[in-house]
């Protein structure tokens, strides 16, 4: 395990988890639903109050130091300005 990165892997986060695949929910039934692991993760992850980011892909995103209690610094960003525009 390289703890020189800043984000869990797929499987480190399986194991925080305890989920390793999806499941069907109510099946066979009018209710039946197919949840992807990545779903179950999620809620799993922020019912238990760990700060997350979603990739592009679905899949939940844990920093390290989001793990190991330390504190995050997340850069704000300035709120975008129009350029007005100029008078002639």
């Amino acid at each position: 395990m390289d703890s020189n990165n800043i984000f869990l892997t797929e499987e480190q986060v399986d194991e925080l988890t305890g989920i390793g695949q999806g499941k069907t929910i109510h099946p066979h039934t009018k209710l039946s639903k197919k949840v992807t692991k990545y779903e179950l993760q999620i809620t799993h992850l922020r019912e238990n109050g760990i700060a997350i980011f979603i990739n592009a892909r679905g899949r939940p995103i844990v920093t390290r130091a989001a793990i190991e209690g330390r504190k995050e610094e997340i850069p704000v960003q300035s709120s975008w300005q129009p350029r007005l525009a100029l008078s002639a």
